[in-house]
């Protein structure tokens, strides 16, 4: 299991959960009943990628769907 994101935006996460889905990548949410119960403090909610193997294809669809600066 690998760290990919995390983020105090729940539109973010869920943007990010939807596409991981459509790629068939498996994942875990983190920190999420912190974030939702903690209003105000620094918390977010962590995206974790299961499978290692599919750590790359997760970094790499979500770097493509980043808006560009």
């Amino acid at each position: 299991m690998k760290y990919l994101m995390s983020s105090p935006d729940s539109a973010q996460v869920g943007l990010a959960q939807s596409l991981l889905d459509a790629a068939g990548i498996e994942w875990e949410l983190r920190n999420q009943a912190v974030s939702q119960a903690e209003i105000g403090l620094p918390f977010a909610t962590e995206l974790w990628v299961l499978h290692d193997e599919d750590y790359k294809s997760a970094y790499e669809l979500l770097q493509a769907t980043a808006p560009q600066n």
